[in-house]
């Protein structure tokens, strides 16, 4: 098996970025769910409540943050300041960030036709995965709660075929896409994936999926025919199931790189 592609999601629940690499540091892929949309209170805000998040495109520009939104001005954001952190809210977590000011916050209110600011992960980030499935030392940004995701190319066409569509792959916002699995699914089974070099992805929770993947990331308009197929193949225990949360414990992935699957 191989890496097929990888992904950063600089703003949490807004689009991505393709790379040829990811590198780590104590937080996670670098560059990934650094920044999150929230409240003036802290309270984030997701593509479930807003869909039009999908099409805030962020990019690094010479180390500072890039928004693009189609119709309005790009807007740039320093990812530099000494802005005493306040709290914000991930979910049940309560955790911390850096506010970006007033301007990218008239930008984000703009668009999102509700109050919103942007808030970035301070230098000394306190949040730390769920210690049930990951080691107690194991940091997380603004993710759902793990550093990483991973899904297969094999289980995504399968969905693809039962929906009678193709699926793309950003409905679900992957870090990881692995191809070449023995069959659809059958990462459900996996403990780990090995590197050439020793180095490991630990796949520690099935993920739960929301409605956000049955909104197609460029029309946002909904399709049916996606969920129906997720309840056929995905539904696990009244949970729909897809992909799979992990840890990684070196410094840089790459697409290409090989993969060897560990299972229980």
């Amino acid at each position: 098996m191989k890496i097929s592609r990888l992904f950063i999601y600089p703003v949490k629940s807004c689009s991505g970025i393709e790379v040829n690499s990811l590198s780590f540091d104590r937080d996670g892929p670098v560059g990934d769910r650094r920044f999150v949309i929230a409240s003036p209170a802290g309270d984030f805000i997701t593509q479930r409540e807003v869909p039009a998040m999908a099409h805030i495109q962020p990019e690094f520009n010479a180390g500072d943050l890039v928004l693009t939104y189609p119709g309005r001005s790009e807007i740039r954001v320093s990812t530099r300041s000494s802005a005493k952190p306040q709290r914000v809210r991930i979910w049940s977590d309560e955790i911390t960030g850096v506010d970006c000011g007033n301007e990218v916050a008239t930008w984000l209110s703009g668009i999102l036709a509700r109050s919103a600011r942007l808030f970035m992960l301070p230098e000394q980030n306190p949040r730390r995965a769920d210690t049930e499935y990951a080691p107690e030392d194991t940091a997380v940004g603004y993710a759902d709660g793990f550093p990483l995701l991973v899904v297969t190319q094999e289980s995504l066409d399968a969905l693809s075929e039962a929906a009678e569509l193709p699926v793309d792959v950003r409905r679900f916002r992957p870090n990881v896409v692995v191809e070449g699995a023995a069959s659809a699914f059958v990462e459900r089974g996996w403990t780990a994936l090995n590197t050439d070099n020793g180095e490991q992805l630990t796949l520690v929770k099935p993920c739960e999926r929301c409605v956000i993947p049955t909104r197609d990331p460029d029309t946002l308009e909904r399709s049916p025919e996606v969920m129906s197929a997720l309840k056929a193949l995905c539904r696990l225990d009244g949970r729909i199931i897809f992909g799979q949360n992990a840890l990684f414990t070196g410094k840089r992935l790459g697409v290409g790189e090989t993969l060897f699957a560990q299972s229980e």
